[in-house]
């Protein structure tokens, strides 16, 4: 089996590949700024062709970067209509806050809300319209570089590990006579003050952070 990971450096992607390399069976292969790829490369087109010629059977659409994580899921569930293909998306709870946080602006925001709605209309064709599953998972915070290193303030104990969110993305491979589209894992905090004013803290200097960085290394 082949299997395909964007992000696979660090945080979720990280865990990915860990867990999936302890068995043999599996081919992986990995696209990071890590090794020389660039998600949002001319405008996410390069990432995709090369999915395209890889041809995984289970695509982690793990990276993230404005617009792009969509557009590698929408196109390849489109390319693969009739293939027996597996697009694993990590996707995030905020996608379902915005009028809680007052912003619906965010590119980070509306990407993820619009990555769950996808995935959920594509549950409907699924086998006869289109031989493709598709799932999102989105989460809370979890305990990645990314996170920490943006939004200090936030209690690592309220944190999702990452090994814990790479088992839940996994396990969506299995193949099973129901499939369950999207779930929601969210992270225990004291009241809603707390969770609301960490999202908008989060989700502005994650996406700040995300943008700054590939600017920075885009070849």
């Amino acid at each position: 089996m082949k299997i395909a990971i964007t992000g696979h450096s660090s945080g979720i992607g990280s865990s990915l590949e860990s867990i999936l390399s302890l068995t043999t069976n599996y081919e992986i292969r990995g696209y990071s700024k890590s090794n020389g790829w660039n998600i949002a490369q001319d405008d996410g087109e390069l990432i995709i062709q090369e999915l395209i010629d890889y041809d995984p059977d289970v695509l982690f659409n793990n990276a993230y970067y404005p617009n792009i994580q969509n557009k590698i899921c929408e196109t390849l569930y489109t390319k693969w209509s009739d293939r027996d293909k597996i697009i694993i998306n990590t996707g995030s709870i905020s996608g379902y806050l915005s009028e809680m946080l007052g912003d619906d602006e965010s590119d980070y925001i509306n990407d993820k809300k619009k990555m769950s709605e996808f995935c959920i209309r594509s549950s409907f064709n699924y086998p006869w319209n289109n031989r493709s599953r598709v799932y999102n998972i989105s989460f809370g915070f979890v305990n990645t570089p990314l996170v920490t290193n943006t939004t200090k303030q936030i209690n690592k104990d309220n944190m999702i590990d990452t090994d814990e969110a790479a088992h839940m993305l996994i396990e969506l491979m299995e193949t099973k006579p129901y499939h369950i589209v999207e779930q929601v894992i969210n992270c225990n905090f004291t009241d809603v003050n707390e969770m609301q004013n960490h999202f908008q803290v989060a989700t502005r200097n994650v996406l700040k952070h995300i943008v700054r960085s590939n600017k920075n290394k885009s070849t």
